[in-house]
């Protein structure tokens, strides 16, 4: 589920969009991603938009990543390659967004959930939260947005990430830039 709501600002309006996924680490499937970039895509051009605000829906977590058994369950590389194409397409929509974009991170940002809020254009996060790429512990390369990472944290803490799939803490997040 993606629910989109607004509030008035100052001139115009800020809208909200969370993440509600069954899973309670809140994963990206490859329905909930389409969703997800329809509505960042839609929300794109309206007028009076000030800013858009991305978020888990409490009390999930901002996204604890692609959803692995869907992954799993891929026949071949085509269908690897539209799912790919999904997460390219929801920080793609970030990105495109005419205004600014911030990623309120409440718990993990893992996986595909990092590449989104690195994605965006500001990153919020609260002092629990918790940053990695785990997913190459169990042999799963990232082959999506992790290209976005140099320019916020560096090449030397990236291919920390990438490399050892560390999770890093809100703190060292920010010392990192991130």
């Amino acid at each position: 589920k993606v629910e989109v709501r607004d509030r008035p600002a100052g001139g115009g309006r800020v809208a909200f969009v969370s993440i509600a996924a069954a899973h309670r680490l809140n994963l990206l499937g490859s329905a909930l991603m389409r969703r997800f970039a329809e509505a960042v895509a839609g929300l794109s051009g309206e007028e009076g938009l000030r800013a858009v605000v991305v978020s888990g829906a409490a009390p999930r977590p901002f996204v604890g990543g692609a959803d692995i058994r869907e992954m799993g369950a891929l026949r071949d590389g085509a269908e690897a390659r539209a799912f790919i194409e999904l997460v390219h397409g929801c920080c793609r929509a970030v990105r495109d967004c005419p205004v600014p974009v911030i990623a309120r991170i409440e718990g993990y940002a893992l996986g595909a959930g990092l590449e989104l809020a690195a994605a965006c254009d500001l990153r919020v996060a609260a002092a629990d939260a918790r940053f990695g790429m785990p997913e190459v512990r169990v042999g799963i390369p990232s082959v999506v947005e992790a290209a976005l990472l140099p320019m916020l944290i560096g090449w030397g803490r990236t291919r920390r990430l990438l490399l050892l799939g560390e999770i890093i803490g809100a703190a060292e997040a920010l010392e990192w830039g991130l």
